[in-house]
């Protein structure tokens, strides 16, 4: 526990640190989540199975499509290091806050299985992890490998895929797409 805290206050500051000498819009929170604008992508020639780049090159997105939005769940894709996964919800009324966190593989002890724990300050137990519909997710994100209405088809393969992919750390970017 005490280990994830300090690789969040890292990443803060490295990310602050940054932003102070490459951006012109002002100074970064370090309160919140760390900011999207600046975090770093990975080199466009590693490979998607990749497991001994660095966390902080390990970038997993979900970027939310709001054309995919229902008034129960946000849709979108998932890509690591740009090589697209699957697609991705989670509960509109629980989303977790647009920004880039720290992950890792773990053992979730509600669905006792390995799954991706993100990092996000003031909550706990946010994970990623297999689901259908927006009342499975409480301030998670589940994978499908295709939406159906309001809710996901192929969730656990979609999951297990991710899982396959994946490293044991690495870094989650949310974010909506720009139409």
């Amino acid at each position: 526990m005490e280990i994830n805290v300090w690789m969040q206050w890292f990443a803060r500051i490295a990310d602050f640190l940054s932003s102070l000498s490459s951006s012109s819009t002002g100074a970064q929170r370090l309160a919140g989540p760390i900011s999207s604008s600046n975090a770093q992508e990975s080199d466009a020639s590693s490979s998607l199975t990749s497991k001994t780049t660095p966390a902080s090159q390990s970038l997993l997105r979900v970027r939310r499509n709001p054309t995919m939005t229902t008034a129960d769940a946000l849709f979108g894709d998932m890509d690591y290091n740009g090589e697209r996964i699957c697609y991705t919800m989670e509960r509109a009324a629980l989303a977790i806050p647009e920004g880039t966190y720290p992950a890792r593989k773990r053992d979730s002890a509600h669905f006792h299985m390995r799954v991706v724990g993100i990092d996000v300050p003031n909550r706990t137990d946010i994970e990623i992890h297999p689901a259908n519909t927006p009342v499975q997710v409480k301030g998670c994100i589940a994978t499908g490998s295709e939406v159906d209405n309001d809710a996901l088809d192929n969730s656990r393969s979609a999951f297990d895929k991710m899982m396959g992919i994946v490293p044991e750390e690495f870094t989650v970017r949310v974010e909506s797409a720009v139409l």
